[in-house]
């Protein structure tokens, strides 16, 4: 994909001699030639920032991919009144010197004051602030500034950026208004809100995940839900009607930078940021938005566990082993996935996912369970709300293929066993016996295998105690919290809650062929 400065000089090259000639003279009347002389968006990411067409990007990730200069840039070259801020005042030093380095090459005079402030000819503005104290935003209602910049912002309160945007606007002819959010991954449990703010981008459980580019552009309209502001995805600018009231989107991207994009930093940053430790040394050197992320208090399966199990599986555990276990998670139509999960003895192997649209009946979903099945592994299909009912009947009307029914509503009549706390329904045991299997101390050894949604998936899910019962979200819940359907997670717990039945029928069925047992399955029904 051709970068914006690669397009731009494309369309340039296209352009009739006088035009051309047009062009230059209008550039050097506005100094713009003069800017470039002093200052350049580097190749790369930092030109796609200094030229995209986002109301809202959130630029950078990894140390070192020339965040400040970005802002730097677009406050002195592309902007004329600016807003930069910092959690803190003294936090700005770093930023306002560098900005200072570069107005002196431009004779533009000199940052100062504090907090530090530029005032230039025709009412050209730079102000400086920090959102970190309380009530700090409110310093800022009614300052109209064309762009507001946000320097680290995941160490910032979002609510905070939000008051502040909402005086993102300009009356000079031609300006553009833009906010920009410039940051490294969230550290210790701050700036989770980026991961829904630019979910596409960000987040594995959303479903434009892995789909959409660096760069591109998407519209989105805030939602304040009291506790949080949420994001709604929409088509396009177009206002639309939401929870009842017409909103106006706008557009968002994410732009992100590695410290091999900035040609002024080496490798001796590189070793220096290999001194970290971790989590940040990875969320720091790679830019993973997950890197770093905290837990939640109420988290089934801590990260760090499905972490040890990715291990495992890279490990090559039980890589030669049948398989075991075939369960599937049906979506007949709809915006949901099927999901077909394998288990080859203690190895999550590679799922198979397709959309609903394409496996709309328990034919579509049949046929794609036996060209999948290996090893006459049972299968075990989702039938809560019914719609596995036809797949289970297709195989066993057409195939003669029995099916074990998982039902996460179902009654459990189990407990925990720790606690020996009961569980409230099958969905609650099932993810409570995938945590017990994936603690490190176990013995068990489960192995999955490496994905950013699995993990997503499976870290998703939150409990609480209900009347003296263990109680996990179900499916529709998590689907509106978070967008989408935890389908892979959900196959691997059934999988998992089918293995150990699934193993004991095994040799049950080749101690009974040694004995030459009688024709027909003496096993159906078990």
């Amino acid at each position: 994909m051709a970068t914006a400065l690669e397009t731009l000089i494309d369309h340039i090259d296209r352009m009739p001699a006088d035009e051309r000639v047009a062009l230059q003279k209008q550039l050097d009347e506005a100094g713009v030639l003069d800017q470039f002389s002093v200052w350049r968006p580097q190749a790369g990411p930092q030109t796609e920032g200094y030229f995209s067409k986002a109301d809202l990007t959130l630029y950078g990730g990894a140390a070192g991919g020339g965040k400040t200069d970005l802002i730097a840039g677009l406050a002195l070259f592309a902007h004329h009144k600016a807003a930069i801020f910092r959690q803190s005042l003294k936090s700005l030093k770093g930023l306002s010197e560098r900005m200072n380095v570069l107005m002196r090459q431009a004779g533009m005079g000199k940052i100062s004051g504090n907090p530090p402030r530029w005032t230039g000819p025709d009412e050209r503005l730079i102000e400086f602030g920090h959102l970190g104290l309380p009530g700090a935003e409110e310093d800022w209602q009614g300052r109209d500034h064309d762009l507001k910049a946000f320097d680290e912002g995941a160490q910032m309160d979002p609510r905070k950026i939000i008051f502040v945007l909402g005086w993102l606007r300009t009356t000079r002819r031609g300006q553009r208004c833009r906010g920009l959010i410039a940051t490294n991954p969230p550290l210790g449990g701050q700036g989770d809100y980026l991961s829904d703010w630019f979910a596409p981008w960000l987040d594995p459980l959303h479903p434009l995940y892995g789909k959409v580019q660096p760069g591109e552009i998407l519209w989105a309209v805030f939602i304040d839900d009291g506790d949080a502001i949420r994001t709604v995805w929409v088509d396009g600018p177009e206002p639309v009607e939401i929870e009842g009231e017409v909103r106006t989107p706008k557009s968002r991207t994410f732009i992100p930078a590695r410290r091999q994009d900035n040609r002024f930093l080496g490798t001796d940053y590189d070793a220096q940021l290999d001194q970290m430790p971790e989590p940040m040394r990875t969320a720091l050197k790679t830019g993973d938005f997950l890197a770093a992320r905290q837990d939640h208090e109420w988290q089934v399966i801590p990260s760090d566990w499905v972490d040890l199990a990715f291990e495992r599986y890279d490990q090559g555990i039980d890589r030669d082993e049948p398989m075991t276990v075939l369960a599937v998670d049906v979506a007949q139509g709809g915006k949901d996935r099927t999901v077909l999960q394998p288990l080859h003895g203690r190895r999550f192997e590679t799922n198979i996912v397709r959309k609903g649209t394409d496996t709309k009946d328990g034919a579509d979903v049949g046929s794609l369970i036996i060209r999948e099945r290996r090893d006459n592994a049972m299968i075990v299909v989702d039938c809560t709300g019914g719609w596995g009912g036809d797949t289970v009947g297709f195989l066993k009307r057409e195939n003669n293929i029995p099916a074990e029914k998982c039902v996460f509503s179902a009654q459990s009549g189990e407990s925990a066993k720790d606690s020996r706390i009961p569980f409230y329904n099958l969905r609650a045991e099932l993810y409570w016996r995938l945590r017990e299997a994936l603690h490190p101390k176990s013995g068990l050894g489960l192995a999955i295998r490496r994905s950013a949604t699995v993990k997503a998936q499976l870290t998703a899910h939150r409990w609480k105690m209900r009347n003296g019962k263990i109680l996990i979200e179900s499916k529709e819940e998590i689907k509106e919290r978070l967008g989408s359907s935890p389908d892979e997670a959900d196959a691997i717990v059934e999988a998992l809650g089918w293995k150990q039945k699934a193993e004991l029928k095994k040799v049950l069925r080749t101690g009974a062929e040694s004995r030459m047992a009688p024709l027909g399955d003496p096993l159906d029904g078990f």
